[in-house]
């Protein structure tokens, strides 16, 4: 696109990404024809293979997919590998796992908080036989 006279901005819009990142990356290409990472990018493994796969293993098999609210700090203390909490994240991300967090409260609007009130208030009246007819789910 760079070659056929687009400018950088067009580019970055077309491609779904920054200006800078577009402007780095032509100029990498200039620089080295390539747009290939250089080796050693990025920080460096704090767990071997070995444990990786541990990890990986215990996540799977134990605490992500039984329960997926257990905080990274559990997960850490079972595995039994000094690694940061972003590492157990990043862990989880490799094995297609996510760790979810519980609400604390369901997030409510103003606008459902009135529509839940007005349902209530219509059924408020109900007796035992109405409300033996209503399947609940969750």
């Amino acid at each position: 696109m760079k070659t056929e006279g687009w400018s950088t901005r067009r580019v970055a819009g077309q491609v779904d990404s920054s200006e800078c990142a577009v402007r780095n990356y032509c100029e990498q290409w200039t620089r080295e024809s390539t747009h290939a990472r250089k080796t050693g990018s990025g920080a460096s493994r704090k767990t071997t293979r070995r444990e990786d796969r541990r990890i990986v293993r215990e996540l799977d098999q134990e605490l992500a997919l039984v329960d997926p609210t257990v905080p990274r700090s559990t997960i850490r203390e079972d595995v039994g590998v000094a690694i940061v909490p972003q590492t157990i994240s990043s862990h989880l991300a490799e094995a297609n796992l996510k760790s979810k967090r519980p609400f604390r409260a369901l997030p409510l609007t103003p606008e459902y908080r009135q529509l839940c009130l007005q349902w209530c208030q219509a059924r408020s009246m109900w007796n035992v036989t109405d409300w033996q007819k209503v399947v609940f789910s969750d």
